[in-house]
């Protein structure tokens, strides 16, 4: 597969879920178009980003996290190691982030439960920002329903029950980064990336992406590295290690990063990440339908709460 294809999810859903099984065994990425998140939502939720890192570098480091875990508030410039997942050292990320998670949730043990405060840790808010705030919940809401219909597509690609993953996500702790890539006057460091090479650790990745220069790209089979190119309002949908291990390597957690533009420092650059994390205390193990006649799971059980921890301490050099 030369190409990261971009499958329409609104046609028949025996069509999608193939073209969805293809895409994800080949290459573990897929274009998403037809997906029914409203333009309006979309460019409110761009607006939002850009208002909030536009902040002073004094505003923006009011509302970082202090404990500087990588999982809520802001994320300074170069304070993520994401190649380090596959080195022992990578250089840091150039691209500043703010993260967010879920919000308004019930009155119920099992959220504040001292394992869980990982996961439904509360959210840091920029000051004096309602409208901006107003508009990255509604696209939390608006991806998070997405995000049910993809799962039922996931359940469909795999010849499962429509409902299989639903329960698994039925108190899920999935996150929103904004990412931010500033233009690059200066050549960076040598071996320094806007990201490094990395897979995603939660389940899959959903990710609304500019079309600019210094952009996605994911690993081939042949090891060359495949830009990915999205239609104006499509979303990017990549599996992450969790979905791989369900499906015992079946599907790919594929290798990405995200280059550098050009030397002359080319555009900015703002991603919206929605990272879906199932909930905390889900046992991820290799399903049944996905293991061959004699074939051993590939991977130990693990909580998903667990396996998030560990590798964001390994993202934040130890920090966690």
């Amino acid at each position: 597969m030369s190409a990261v294809p971009v499958i329409d999810i609104s046609r028949g859903r025996e069509e999608v879920a193939r073209d969805v099984a293809c895409a994800v065994e080949e290459i573990g990425f897929l274009v998403v178009a037809g997906h029914g998140v409203p333009p309006a939502t979309i460019e409110a939720t761009r607006t939002a980003a850009r208002a909030l890192f536009s902040r002073p570098e004094k505003e923006k480091a009011a509302f970082a996290d202090a404990a500087g875990t990588l999982n809520r508030g802001y994320t300074p410039f170069q304070s993520e190691f994401n190649g380090s997942t596959r080195t022992d050292r990578a250089p840091a990320d150039l691209r500043e982030g703010f993260i967010f998670g879920p919000f308004d949730l019930p009155d119920d043990p099992y959220y504040v439960a001292p394992e869980a405060g990982f996961a439904y840790q509360d959210n840091i808010w920029p000051p004096g920002a309602d409208d901006t705030v107003a508009a990255l919940k509604a696209y939390y809401r608006a991806v998070e329903a997405l995000n049910v219909e993809l799962l039922r597509i996931f359940a469909d690609a795999l010849v499962l029950s429509g409902e299989f993953f639903l329960d698994k996500f039925d108190r899920h702790a999935s996150t929103v980064r904004l990412l931010h890539y500033p233009a690059q006057p200066e050549p960076p460091d040598e071996g320094q990336l806007r990201c490094g090479a990395h897979t995603d650790f939660g389940s899959h990745t959903i990710l609304l992406a500019d079309d600019s220069p210094g952009g996605l790209q994911v690993r081939g089979r042949d090891g060359e590295w495949i830009d990915v190119i999205p239609p104006a309002d499509s979303f990017i949908v990549n599996i992450g290690d969790l979905m791989m291990t369900w499906t015992n390597d079946r599907w790919l957690s594929n290798l990405h990063r995200v280059a550098n533009p050009a030397p002359g420092g080319g555009t900015g650059r703002l991603s919206i990440a929605f990272f879906a994390h199932p909930n905390y205390d889900a046992t991820i193990e290799c399903i049944e339908t996905c293991r061959r006649p004699g074939e051993k799971a590939r991977h130990p059980p693990v909580r998903a709460g667990d396996y998030r921890r560990r590798q964001v301490t390994t993202i934040t050099a130890g920090i966690a």
